[in-house]
């Protein structure tokens, strides 16, 4: 029998979301002890920069206000 393991899902993963053209970023290149954080805490779940910035392209038709 086959042992699945963390490792193995994570890989799975990575390499489904790479096929739908998504970027793969390791995680210690935008932690807070990063050269390039992109939060602020180990607990911020959200990458709030990465999100409002999707959410207004995809939704660059709405009023930024509304």
């Amino acid at each position: 029998m086959t042992r699945i393991t963390e490792n193995t899902i994570e890989a799975f993963a990575i390499e489904s979301f790479d096929k739908l053209g998504y970027e793969y970023i390791d995680a210690p290149d935008f932690t807070p002890d990063s050269q390039n954080p992109e939060m602020e805490s180990f607990e911020q779940v959200l990458l709030l920069c990465r999100l409002q910035k999707a959410v207004r392209r995809m939704n660059h038709s709405i009023p930024a206000d509304t």
